[in-house]
């Protein structure tokens, strides 16, 4: 494996991470209306929901936010390098 496809992969495989960390912090919200609405959890997953201060989401839901902005990190440099290399 090259280090292109590596990066590819790496960055493809935050982005799937990063859209599953939306979906569950969506049960940390403080907001019941919004912990159950569907429509609301989904929105989650579609902007960069882990940057900000977190205050809608309980503690646990944070924690998920600092994950999700390691991951977003992370993510984004892969595919970075990835074109950089291209």
């Amino acid at each position: 494996m090259t280090l292109h496809t590596f990066l590819a992969l790496v960055g493809t495989a935050c982005g799937i991470y990063y859209g599953y960390l939306g979906v569950i912090v969506g049960g940390h919200l403080l907001d019941a209306k919004k912990r159950k609405s569907p429509s609301a959890r989904i929105l989650l997953t579609s902007v960069a929901w882990s940057v900000g201060s977190g205050d809608e989401f309980s503690e646990e839901g944070k924690h998920i936010c600092r994950k999700g902005n390691w991951v977003l990190v992370v993510g984004i440099i892969s595919w970075f390098a990835w074109g950089v290399l291209k």
